[in-house]
């Protein structure tokens, strides 16, 4: 079985189950993965989505869900992170290549600035009052493939390496950092 945890309105279509806070559409697992554990037997899923997801989670509160979602994990599951890549980001503002690296990325060009738009995806969700009002949105975390690598390293998973997000075409494929690793 493969859950969707964090799934929001665009969820996996191969996920079994669909958990989110909200009760957006395909949702039919109603639950906040901040309340831990999870509604779900040790072992349970053979793989995991957190599409978009870990960014949402506070410093104080990312071991406890990433250990949770080790334990439904089956062993040698699969989980499959995808985040802003903050190192990316920083890249193009200090290049000041925003245009050139991701001009062809509607949903990363929001505005004629490119520095707004840099803002909007590094602090996805706190720059549209819409979404901000809505509980777990906005990036309150940020990770390069390093840090992500080191985190996901120190709760158990392995195989730890990073995959290509081939939903952007190049050169701005690198602005999602997509990370691959599996359960012991």
């Amino acid at each position: 079985m493969i859950i969707d945890i964090g799934s929001g309105p665009h969820p996996k279509p191969d996920a079994h189950v669909r958990m989110d806070l909200h009760d957006w559409p395909y949702v039919n697992c109603k639950h906040d993965l901040l309340k831990t554990p999870y509604p779900f037997a040790s072992d349970t899923f053979t793989k995991a989505y957190m599409g978009d997801v870990v960014e949402h989670i506070l410093i104080f509160d990312v071991d406890r869900v990433l250990d949770e979602v080790y334990r439904i994990l089956a062993p040698g599951g699969i989980l499959e992170v995808t985040v802003p890549d903050v190192r990316w980001i920083a890249e193009r503002i200090v290049k000041n290549d925003w245009l050139a690296q991701c001009g062809n990325i509607d949903w990363l060009n929001q505005s004629t600035d490119p520095w707004k738009n840099a803002m909007s995806y590094l602090y996805g969700g706190f720059q549209n009052i819409n979404e901000y009002q809505l509980a777990g949105m906005g990036h309150v975390n940020g990770f390069d493939e390093a840090s992500l690598a080191s985190l996901l390293g120190r709760h158990g998973f392995v195989g730890i390496h990073r995959e290509p997000d081939t939903r952007n075409p190049a050169p701005g494929r690198d602005a999602v950092l997509r990370i691959v690793c599996r359960k012991q």
